[in-house]
This record gives structure tokens, sequence and C-alpha cells, in this order.
């Protein structure tokens, strides 16, 4: 230390007196204290808290080259290192335009050191080359498949927990931010992005999606080209919506999608939701993927075969189309707060999919739609919210939830909250952005029904291990021109389950759909209900009509479980 450096030290030393104690000063980058000295500054020291405020990514569809820019707002008390989920393998990282002093690896990501502050932005920048690699037998990854017609599709496609193999990422659920996309490509290559689409010039795409509205990472880190795309527009309201089509010539989309139902569907979800959260036009893609459908903000990605798919619904590419619209709402602007909270995200969509087969479209839609819900719900090998230790694979679970979920969570809810009730919970549910979770679900069914359902979601919702679903053990007694129906509810441990479940008695010439209501709060397995009845019972279905989750009969259920196909 020189004369001058010390002396100036000693004086700065004693001005400080007052104040308390000081420690000596710390060189930047140093790994001792929590607070450094620059500048004439004491500054925060450690890793801090932060917020990704924008994500701005710039990728090259034909190389996997990305580079990644984080806006980071850096919460009181500050620090100087930042931890991020990250892959191995970046490299120019910078912080706030120059070198970090420090970056090294951690358990899940990287973490970053730079010059620290109290509280205020930093802009953290990598780069990365994505590799050419999907996970965990999906298409979530980068991938080039050929469509059915021999143009070749490209995919960046995240999911729940993914979105840092793409660079660095905070892939939290429960994050909402905004997105500035830039897509490099060949000239020939039609692109889509999240959010407001342009085409600066013949190689770039620009994709922002920076309005109030924000998005999870989980599904709007999305990009998605094919050379041979042509657009058109489905169908369309001045003002509140445009749905535009991009397909490749000789598609099976657009024959199998009629604009007139499609504007009746958008105008029927608008109603009951709001506007569409990100802008009034919504792009559509046919493409060569594994799943029926993918949403992400202002785009929809559906299966190029969806008409050719068997019947698990009555319309395929009707249904998956309503459905991932709903995932703007109710996934997209509205977010889960964990990973296990997937479940009210697809119920939703399932549910309110389901509500307007039942209102608008054809007989039978509805109906078969149930049918698959509870076909799904049979074989699940997991509860809504699985309580196991450890926590089971998050693929294997979220494949569990789409019969199970629209079912317990709300079909099953109707008969003992009203249809209405239910529906409005769903509305006040979905009405603010943000994160939310299952309890946050039950809280807005209790608000919109005054009724207690903590013993409801401890039966149904949460548990371990196989789910131990109920079954009725049901009889009839004939008495002089009725019948009397016992029913007794029994399930492997012995758990009296919330259900009002429907019975269908059946003669030579009559038949009677009789209610076993054993209400929110059973505090019996037994139900006897008289009904008039003029000739023997030949035979008794339980639940008729597909609107519960039950086992029917004692043991498991030995159809295999359905394919799963839905995001």
């Amino acid at each position: 230390m020189t004369q001058g450096l010390a002396l100036a030290w000693s004086l700065l030393s004693l001005s400080m007196a007052a104040c308390g104690p000081v420690e000596a000063p710390l060189l930047a980058g140093d790994d001792d204290g929590t607070l450094s000295h620059r500048y004439g500054t004491l500054m925060p020291r450690g890793d801090f808290a932060a917020t990704v405020t924008r994500y701005e990514y710039e990728f090259t569809t034909q190389t996997g080259a990305a580079r990644s820019v984080l806006m980071l707002d850096v919460a009181p008390p500050g620090g100087d290192c930042f931890v991020v989920n990250a892959p191995e393998g970046l490299t120019d990282i910078h912080w706030n335009d120059a070198i970090p002093f420090r970056a090294e690896s951690t358990p899940d990501g990287i973490r970053v050191c730079g010059p620290g502050l109290f509280a205020g932005q930093v802009k953290l920048e990598a780069r990365f080359t994505v590799p050419l690699q999907t996970y965990d037998f999906t298409q979530v990854g980068f991938s080039r498949k050929f469509d059915r017609t021999g143009n070749l599709f490209t995919y960046l496609l995240g999911w729940v927990g993914a979105c840092d193999r793409f660079g660095p990422c905070d892939d939290r659920t429960d994050q909402l931010t905004q997105y500035i996309f830039t897509v490099k490509h060949a000239a020939s290559e039609r692109v889509l992005c999240p959010g407001k689409r342009t085409r600066p010039n013949s190689t770039t795409t620009r994709c922002e999606l920076t309005g109030l509205t924000k998005a999870p990472t989980y599904s709007s880190f999305a990009v998605a080209s094919n050379p041979a795309w042509r657009s058109s527009t489905l169908t369309e309201v001045s003002g509140k919506f445009k749905l535009e089509l991009h397909e490749v010539p000789g598609g099976k989309l657009a024959a199998a999608l009629h604009g007139s139902e499609v504007r009746a569907y958008l105008s029927w979800i608008i109603g009951e939701l709001g506007p569409l959260p990100y802008g009034p036009e919504l792009r559509v893609a046919s493409a060569p993927t594994e799943w029926l459908g993918a949403e992400h903000p202002a785009n929809l990605i559906l299966r190029e075969d969806l008409p050719d798919l068997r019947r698990d619904y009555a319309n395929m590419t009707m249904h998956t189309l309503m459905h991932e619209v709903v995932h703007q709402w109710a996934g997209n602007r509205t977010t889960l707060s964990s990973p296990f909270d997937f479940v009210w995200k697809e119920a939703i969509a399932e549910y309110l999919t389901y509500r307007y087969e039942l209102l608008a479209r054809p007989p039978g839609e509805a109906e078969q739609t149930r049918a698959h819900w509870d076909r799904l719900a049979r074989t699940a090998s997991y509860y809504p919210q699985p309580q196991d230790t450890p926590p089971p694979v998050f693929l294997s679970y979220s494949a569990d939830v789409y019969g199970t979920g629209p079912l317990i969570l709300f079909l099953q809810l109707e008969p003992l909250l009203g249809e209405d009730v239910v529906l409005q919970a769903i509305k006040d549910f979905l009405h603010q952005p943000g994160d939310r979770s299952v309890q946050d679900l039950r809280a807005a069914l209790e608000l919109a029904s005054g009724e207690d359902l903590g013993p409801y979601f401890d039966a149904w919702v949460h548990g371990s291990g196989d789910p131990d679903w109920p079954y009725f053990e049901v009889s009839t007694e004939a008495l002089d021109g009725e019948v009397l129906v016992t029913a007794v509810q029994r399930s492997l441990s012995g758990t009296r389950y919330p259900i009002s479940v429907d019975v269908l008695i059946e003669g030579a010439t009559e038949q009677r759909v009789v209610t076993l209501d054993y209400g929110l709060a059973p505090t019996s397995d037994t139900l006897r209900v008289k009904v008039p009845f003029d000739e023997p019972v030949t035979q008794v279905t339980v639940d008729p009509e597909n609107r519960v989750v039950n086992r029917r009969f004692l043991g498991l259920n030995p159809e295999p479980p359905p394919q799963r196909w839905r995001l």
C-alpha cells in the first residue's frame, strides 16, 4: 500500500468511526466478508435474490447457436453473485457488458459474480450451442423431423423445468416474465415464436412478448419452423381475434376445422375468460409432433395427423384445438406455483372444453370425452396432488392427470356444489395473472360455494402410492311397486369418499337412474334409496355416464392405460 493511499484510508476510517466499526477494504472478487470496497463505496457481497424481468433470446435454427440475455431485477440487500439454472458449456459470459469477476458451476447451473450492488438491474449474457437432442422420451429439446409431405420441421420446445437446456434460465414454474426472440434462419423458412411476430428481413424473425401480460418459461421457450408452411385466416372477429392457420399444402387440419365452429368457440371462451391474453392474433401450426398439441403464448402447435388418430375424443382435432386455446389463460397468463400443481391447468383445459362440447357441439362429443376421462382415471398411478416420498418422476405423473384432474376437481363437484358454482370458481381462479396452486383452486371453490372442501380434497386429491379409488356394492330388493336400492361404498383403505354417484337399474321394459349422494362429509358407508319400479331388476350399472372416478369393482382394472399426448 502506498503512503498516499494509506493516509486516505486512515482519514476515511476516522470519518466513519461514528457509524461503527468498518472492516478493512476488500478487493473486488475477494471471497471474504459481506461488503467490498470499490470506488470509495462499500458494496454488498454474496448471492443476491433477483427476478428475471425479461429474456432476450437469439437462436439460429440451422446451427443451434444461441445467445441469452437475462435482465435481472436485484432485490435488497443486494450482493455480487447470481445463481441460475444453466446447461454446461456456456461461453462469452458477460455481467453488465463486462467480463464477470468469476463464473463457476453449481449442481443445478452456474454462479456468476460481478460488481456488487444493493438493488437495481444486472444484465447477464451468455452464449450456448443447443445440441440437436431431445429428452426423457419426449420432443422437449431441439429437434428436426420430416413432416408427412417430406418437409423439415424444426422445433425448439421447452417444458416444465426444461428452459435451462437452452441457456441460463430460471426454470421455476411460478415465474412470469417478458421475452424477445430473435430467430436467424434460412430465407425459405417460416418461423413461429411467442408474442407479436415480425420479419425484419428474409433471414430473421422477431417475436416480442413485452406487454403487460407476462408468460412462464416452460411454455414460452418455443421456436418452430417449416419451409412449406402457408398461412391462411381460418376465422376472425374484427377487434376481438384472428385465428391464423399455418399448414403445408395438402395438410389435414384445415379440412377438419370449420371457421364458423372455431369462431363460435372462441367467442364463447373469450366471453367466459376475457380477451385473449397475448393479443388478438392466435397462430395455429400443423407439425409432426408426438403430443396432440402444445400451448405457447399466441401460438398453438397441433399434431398434423389429428384427424386420422383413434377416436379418444369424438372430434380429435376440434377438441385438441379448444383444449390448447384454454391454456392461453390457464397455464400461460396464470401459471403453476410448483410443477406438481400441473393438474389444475390440464383439468381446467379439459373441463372447459367439455363444457362447450356439452353446450354447443354435436350430440355424443361430451359423452365420449367423459368416457375417455374415466378410462384414464381408472388406470392412474398417482393422486392428482401426489404426496409420495421421493416424489414421482414428473413426466410419469403428468401423464396421469388428464382423466383424474377434470373428473375430481370439477365434474364430481357439480352435483355437490352446483354446475354454475364450479364454473364461477374457475373464472375467479383465473381472473388475475400470477401463479396458482391446487390449494388456491380449493380456496376458489370454497369461496364460490360456501362449503368446506377439506374432507373432499383430503380423500380425492392428496395421497401417496397407487390411488385408492372407491367401488360400490349395490343390491336391490323388490317391494310392492318399488325397489329398495342399497349401496355400500368400499375402498381398500376404508376411506369414506365424498361423492354423489348415479346407479342405473334396468328391468325388461323399464329403467331408472338412482342418485346415491354421500355428501361432502359422509358419515356412513351405506346408503338406501327407495324408488318406484314395477318389474324385477335385471341389471345394475354404477356410474353409467362416466361422471365419477371409481374402480367399479374390487381389484385393479385389467385394461391397459391409454396413451397421453397433450401438453
